[in-house]
């Protein structure tokens, strides 16, 4: 599925606001959150913005990395996650507390808060069944980049970069990567596709939580 869908799932469950709808939604399909393809560096307070076009339309969206806690005896980051643009309005949030294991990050909680509405903390077992979903598409060793063509110096928005491109196949079509270590938290400047093109619209710092209220915790139906 290419990121420009998987957006897309993600910003429709965001729509609903009972467990029941959201929960539905996952028992037919299943999505999560448009997946970085590189390694997860998070420094707090850092991040970057993103504009992603494709023929639905354009999507910017950011990656902060706004706090860390303890999460028995690991260190954990509260990743957020920020979406505008596409046919909702308003900004719609997802914080998300990441640990690191052997492989890749851990969840251990969630908090989504759409454009007007309180903030929802997802159940452990809507995680777990997302976490499940996920996992037979995560890859070792660099991230699920692919082959690397080399190395070049390119020009984004938010300025020129000297990066490492990669190639991977993806349903048969080339996916092309260019990454940059000096970013924060997955090092990503492009992005290019066959029907899609995500570009580093700028770096962040001094990043602060866009959650705004008390999480309200969600039961979890069971199917």
């Amino acid at each position: 599925m290419s990121l420009a869908k998987k957006l897309g799932i993600f910003c429709t469950i965001w729509i609903g606001v009972s467990a029941c709808a959201w929960a539905q939604f996952m028992h037919q399909g299943g999505a999560h959150p448009p997946q970085m393809p590189s390694t997860f560096r998070p420094v707090v307070g850092s991040g970057a913005q993103y504009q992603m076009t494709s023929k639905d339309g354009t999507v910017d969206f950011s990656y902060a990395v706004v706090g860390k806690e303890q999460v028995g005896g690991d260190q954990g980051y509260w990743l957020e996650i920020r979406t505008t643009g596409g046919k909702m309005p308003g900004e719609m949030v997802m914080k998300q507390l990441m640990v690191m294991n052997a492989s890749h990050p851990e969840i251990k909680r969630m908090i989504m808060q759409p454009p007007g509405r309180p903030p929802m903390e997802m159940p452990m077992g809507m995680m777990e069944m997302m976490q499940r979903r996920g996992a037979s598409g995560q890859e070792s060793g660099n991230g699920g980049l692919g082959e690397k063509i080399g190395e070049e110096t390119i020009t984004v928005p938010a300025g020129a970069f000297e990066c490492e491109h990669y190639r991977k196949q993806e349903n048969g079509k080339a996916v092309d990567y260019w990454i940059s270590t000096k970013i924060s938290p997955y090092g990503l400047v492009k992005m290019t596709g066959d029907d899609m093109t995500m570009v580093l619209e700028k770096t962040l710092t001094h990043e602060t939580s866009h959650i705004h209220g008390e999480p309200q915790k969600m039961d979890f139906p069971h199917f």
